[in-house]
C-alpha cells in the first residue's frame, strides 16, 4: 500500500526558528511553505512572493493557519 506524501510544513518543522518570540507572526514552517510555493509559480523576489501569497491567502488557508 503506497503511503501519503509528507506535507510541505513537515519539512521544515524541525528547523530551529531564529527570529525574535515576540516579533513573529506565523510560523517558520508555514512562512517557508509559503516562500517555496511562491518560488516554484515564478516569483523571484520578497515582494514577488509577498504580493502572490496574499492573492493566494484564501487557498492557503484551507491548508495553513496563517493566524495573522
Amino acid at each position: 500500500m503506497p503511503s501519503l506524501p509528507m506535507p510541505i510544513t513537515d519539512v521544515f518543522v524541525s528547523l530551529a526558528d531564529p527570529r525574535q518570540t515576540n516579533k513573529v507572526q506565523h510560523s517558520l514552517a508555514e512562512t517557508l511553505t509559503v516562500a517555496v510555493c511562491g518560488i516554484l509559480v515564478g516569483a523571484d523576489t520578497f515582494e514577488e512572493i509577498q504580493a502572490w501569497a496574499r492573492e493566494k491567502l484564501p487557498w492557503f488557508r484551507r491548508y495553513l493557519e496563517l493566524p495573522n
